[in-house]
């Protein structure tokens, strides 16, 4: 029979574990949830890499990192790198069901790591913030990654600047690529359908930025204000005239004048 102190001290000693598992559950849980951006982590195995900053799971589903591109091999490599591994799949919250490719949108949070591959990504200069599916609010934190990896000179941002001014003469060499356009907007021209951000005195040979009309009204910063402002502007450049980049997100914009991109309307969403 054991004495009272001997089991006082069991008592205490499992009391002490308990205390611990729930602990860590509680841990755990919170860091499934602290980003309310994404939904809540699920249990996956990578299988491997499967397209442009794409990772297929061992159940074979694909995984689309979320409105990030890859800003050059080093990326590729990475995700070689998380093939076999255990890790967390996170969807982005406002983007139910998957992409027109069948693939999942999100984020995955490698095990034991707390921190999500695409953060990861950029911060290290691996890859580029690339808008498509999240909310602007939603993209501070990735755009606070960006900006670290910039500061720090790392990845990319040692390498050569990613940047290209929007006079540069060699601009369309990157015809293709997911750049960075910085320059002053000259003038705004319209059309029934579009909105041109003209970067130069002649359109045909300059470099322009192209809004939709029909997305234009849900911005609180309407891109036809924009003459005279400084901006940076990101996307795929196209070889029409002088360059081109398609804007489809508000967040491609960024004003370098007032440290602020154009903003989405609270109620167009």
């Amino acid at each position: 029979m054991l004495s009272r102190q001997r089991t006082r001290g069991i008592v205490l000693w499992l009391a002490s574990v308990a205390l611990f598992i729930l602990a860590g559950t509680a841990s755990a849980a919170r860091a499934q949830t602290a980003d309310p951006c994404f939904g809540p982590a699920e249990p996956v195995t990578i299988a491997g890499p499967a397209g442009p900053m794409t990772l297929a799971l061992d159940d074979g589903r694909l995984v689309r990192l979320a409105d990030i591109a890859a800003a050059g091999p080093a990326a590729d490599r990475r995700l070689e790198a998380m093939a076999g591994q255990a890790a967390g799949l996170r969807r982005v919250a406002a983007f139910e069901g998957a992409d027109r490719h069948g693939r999942i949108v999100g984020d995955v949070v490698p095990k034991d790591t707390t921190e999500g591959l695409r953060i990861e990504l950029l911060s290290g200069g691996l890859a580029l913030v690339d808008p498509a599916v999240i909310s602007e609010e939603c993209l501070e934190t990735s755009f606070a990654a960006e900006r670290r990896a910039e500061g720090a000179a790392k990845g990319v941002w040692s390498q050569h600047h990613p940047v290209l001014s929007a006079n540069a003469s060699n601009r369309l060499e990157r015809v293709g690529q997911n750049v960075l356009v910085e320059g002053t907007v000259m003038d705004v021209g319209r059309s029934r359908r579009t909105i041109f951000l003209n970067f130069g005195a002649d359109w045909r040979s300059d470099f322009t930025a192209m809004v939709a009309q029909r997305t234009a009204g849900k911005w609180v910063d309407a891109p036809v204000t924009l003459t005279g402002a400084r901006v940076r502007i990101r996307g795929v450049l196209e070889a029409w005239n002088g360059g081109l980049i398609k804007v489809e997100h508000p967040a491609q914009i960024e004003r370098l004048d007032a440290s602020s991109r154009p903003r989405l309307r609270s109620d167009s969403r």
